[in-house]
């Protein structure tokens, strides 16, 4: 069965220190929304901060959306002693084979387990079946750039529409906060509710994985 650019409907929660990249606004409303984005984070923050946190942020929300992501956001947290923990969440849709979520979610378990350095467990969400994944990556320093660590916590959801796989992939370089993000990332799938759109179209040909529309709440 095929299935439609407006064949999807999601919903997810993020807690309080999670920040959404506007991704899908048009041009013209854009900067006043990364505007806002950047006083929320610089609160009180100079004006040499948020217009740069705001400059950036245009670069990234423009790379995300051309790279088929639904959803992104940025957390902020002060630690204990001071300093900021951070990570980054990004929500995505990748096409598969439209098979039932629990053959869907055995084939990933199955060929992430293959990979070497990485922890695969499968979990149970409201929506259904999921595989939780755990693992490092190291970006070589360049110039004046050090080496820095990344560690990636995924969870990957088969949609109730066939054919369709969701992957929540939240990336921090705070490795002493790890079993903070990954129940995080935890609770954000258990909010996770994926359901076929009130309308159908009947075209033949299925979409893209960035054709799938997202609402986030």
């Amino acid at each position: 069965m095929s299935t439609s650019p407006q064949s999807m409907s999601l919903t997810l929660d993020t807690p309080e220190g999670f920040h959404e990249l506007p991704l899908h606004l048009p041009p013209d409303v854009l900067d006043a929304a990364l505007w806002e984005l950047a006083e929320k984070i610089w609160p009180g923050g100079t004006e040499f901060q948020r217009e740069t946190t705001a400059v950036a942020y245009s670069e990234l929300t423009a790379t995300l959306a051309a790279d088929n992501v639904l959803y992104a956001s940025v957390a902020l947290y002060e630690t204990d002693d001071g300093a900021v923990s951070t990570a980054n969440l990004l929500v995505r849709a990748e096409a598969v084979e439209p098979d039932a979520p629990e053959i869907v979610a055995a084939s990933v378990q199955e060929g992430l387990a293959f990979e070497e350095h990485r922890s695969v467990d499968r979990v149970d969400l409201p929506c259904g079946p999921a595989v939780l994944s755990l693992h490092a990556t190291e970006t070589d320093g360049t110039g004046i750039l050090p080496t820095l660590d990344f560690a990636h916590i995924e969870l990957y959801v088969p949609a109730p529409v066939r054919g369709w796989l969701l992957v929540l992939a939240l990336t921090t370089p705070c490795f002493d906060d790890l079993p903070r993000y990954t129940g995080i990332l935890r609770q954000i799938g258990e909010s996770l509710a994926v359901r076929p759109a009130a309308h159908e179209d009947d075209g033949p040909e299925a979409p893209a994985a960035g054709d799938v529309r997202a609402v986030f709440g």
